[in-house]
């Protein structure tokens, strides 16, 4: 009885049709990690826009919330966190528009004129003033992208107008 298998040129075959299907595969493969940095941060961007609307809403609604010491600062109760508020939107730190995103946590020194960073799961948090957002501006970025300031989403505001969210996904 003869032996049963595969021929050498049959292996080769098979081999040279896997090296093609993963030559092409792998560059698309790689793209995805870029993509999806790409579209967490544009859904960030979207979140950011979102909670300055609704801060805006209760401060509308509640008043301008708890007097904070310097002029126009003032905390709102969001859900049983103390937001700071500047002139009626989130100020540009932690404990501003910082706590944009549910599992942010305020650092147990405050983080008041801070530009330190504040990590969360995805992300990252730079307080107005930073080296890490574009601009020195606050925001976050992903700290895993090419090129992170260029993978980040800036928060810009200066106390007054209606703050400005540009969202940058060049670096990601």
């Amino acid at each position: 009885m003869p032996a049963k298998g595969f021929t050498l040129i049959e292996l080769i075959v098979v081999m040279v049709i896997l090296g093609i299907l993963a030559a092409v595969a792998f560059p698309k493969m790689v793209d995805y990690g870029s993509s999806a940095r790409s579209a967490s941060i544009q859904a960030l961007g979207g979140t950011v826009k979102t909670y300055l609307n609704s801060v805006r809403a209760l401060t509308a609604v509640r008043g301008m919330g708890t007097a904070g010491g310097p002029a126009n600062i003032t905390f709102v109760d969001m859900n049983g966190t103390q937001v700071r508020i500047w002139s009626g939107y989130p100020d540009r730190w932690c404990d501003g528009v910082g706590l944009a995103l549910h599992d942010s946590k305020i650092p147990s020194g405050g983080c008041y004129l801070s530009a330190s960073a504040v990590p969360s799961t995805d992300y990252t948090f730079y307080g107005y003033g930073n080296s890490q957002i574009p601009g020195g501006d606050a925001g976050w970025r992903i700290e895993k992208a090419p090129t992170p300031s260029q993978c980040s989403v800036q928060y810009t505001y200066n106390g007054s107008g209606i703050p400005v969210v540009k969202v940058n996904t060049g670096g990601c």
